[in-house]
């Protein structure tokens, strides 16, 4: 099995989906083990940073997929990354078809945006702070493109017993099998049952760095950052992909570029704040709480390096740290814990999880055991600042 998102394996067997690999293993009591694309990665030179600008990768992996799909659709949530996958295509004059934001416009009329507050459980504001603000921007500069927004709280209280856990996947939480699912985008499927060959573009993801025991610095790529994407329709046609900007093997020396980037920015005097948020394996582990702030933190410091022409200043909350349930879904919990579709989740959830082998969970119980893959980019001695006396 070979897909661009990523497969695992449980002895003999092969999902596409972690959720189902999880559910079978925990009856077997088998190692599970992802795969994501490494045939290609371990090829890779990781050691040396490529001279290209990182801009001119951006450009590069834009025109691939443009180049590759009859019709291009960029989900952009109004953070750093998928800004910067819009800009790198339109800034370099490359066309992109449709641009879609979801959020769940309709559950949202009580709530009060701020930019006061930063925590996982005000991430609602970017919505209103940062995501339709950059909506409005596209449609002025470029008026061909079409701007959807896909308002998924009708499909969220729609939700089914169970079936809306298996639309989850990795992230069971209330929004997550309704936020990027398309079936009300009557005019995609049409397109796919044409036969029109569809990309839904992710801004997935920035360069995870962390030093070892051994003073070495590797890039992690982690399933459970892959697995934000989900399936867009209940129907599957093979001519609709899920494209990941980044995290991409058809042109792996861009995730090369930013690791070096990245390296090489932390490292000077003025960046210091975001070294000490980087992973250290070298020290003690910190709490799950403590270590997704950590690296909401990191994330947030790295957007004027890895994307140093589109970067600006938005309102972002933190992380959730819990994968189960998770805190971001806030205005969910607070407004809407009178439906159906609230009793329906809080039930399908706990007798869900009771058939979990304990073994496939993170240490708090709070999500799924996450699998990674490293890779070396080189000695902490190398990406060192000569500063001249």
């Amino acid at each position: 099995m070979k897909t661009n998102t990523g497969y695992y394996t449980v002895g003999t067997n092969a999902f596409t989906d972690k959720l189902s690999a999880i559910l079978h293993a925990s009856v077997t009591a088998e190692e599970v083990t992802w795969h994501f694309n490494d045939e290609v990665y371990k090829n890779v030179d990781w050691t040396t940073e490529p001279e290209l600008s990182i801009d001119e990768f951006y450009k590069i992996r834009a025109q691939q997929i443009r180049d590759e799909y009859d019709y291009v659709i960029i989900l952009c949530s109004g953070g750093g990354d998928s800004t910067n996958v819009v800009w790198s295509f339109l800034n370099n004059g490359i066309h992109v078809d449709e641009v879609v934001a979801s959020a769940p416009i309709s559950g949202l009329s009580n709530w009060q945006a701020t930019n006061k507050d930063t925590s996982a459980g005000n991430t609602m504001s970017e919505t209103m702070l940062a995501q339709l603000p950059l909506m409005h921007e596209i449609h002025s500069k470029h008026p061909d493109i079409k701007i959807t927004i896909n308002d998924y709280f009708e499909t969220l209280l729609d939700y089914q017993t169970d079936d809306w856990i298996f639309r989850c996947g990795e992230w069971i939480h209330p929004s997550s099998g309704a936020r990027y699912d398309l079936d009300k985008q009557t005019h995609i499927k049409q397109l796919a049952e044409q036969g029109k060959k569809i990309a839904i573009v992710y801004g997935i993801d920035k360069p995870h760095l962390f030093y070892d025991h051994d003073n070495n610095i590797h890039v992690m790529m982690s399933d459970l950052t892959v697995n934000v994407q989900r399936p867009p329709f209940k129907d599957k046609y093979p001519n609709v992909e899920n494209v990941l900007f980044y995290f991409a093997p058809d042109l792996p020396q861009m995730q090369v570029k930013q690791a070096h980037m990245v390296a090489k920015w932390i490292h000077l005097p003025d960046n210091k704040f975001a070294l000490e948020k980087m992973l250290d394996r070298r020290k003690p582990e910190t709490t799950l709480e403590q270590s997704r702030h950590r690296h909401s933190f990191y994330e947030r410091a790295i957007i004027p390096c890895i994307y140093p022409t589109t970067h600006r200043r938005v309102f972002q909350g933190h992380k959730p740290s819990r994968m189960f349930l998770g805190e971001h879904d806030d205005w969910f919990y607070k407004m809407h814990n009178n439906t159906r579709a609230f009793d329906l989740i809080v039930s399908d959830f706990r007798n869900f999880i009771k058939e979990i082998n304990p073994m496939y969970l993170n240490a708090p119980r709070t999500g799924f055991k996450v699998y990674r893959q490293r890779y070396k980019i080189g000695a902490i001695s190398d990406f060192m600042p000569n500063i001249e006396v």
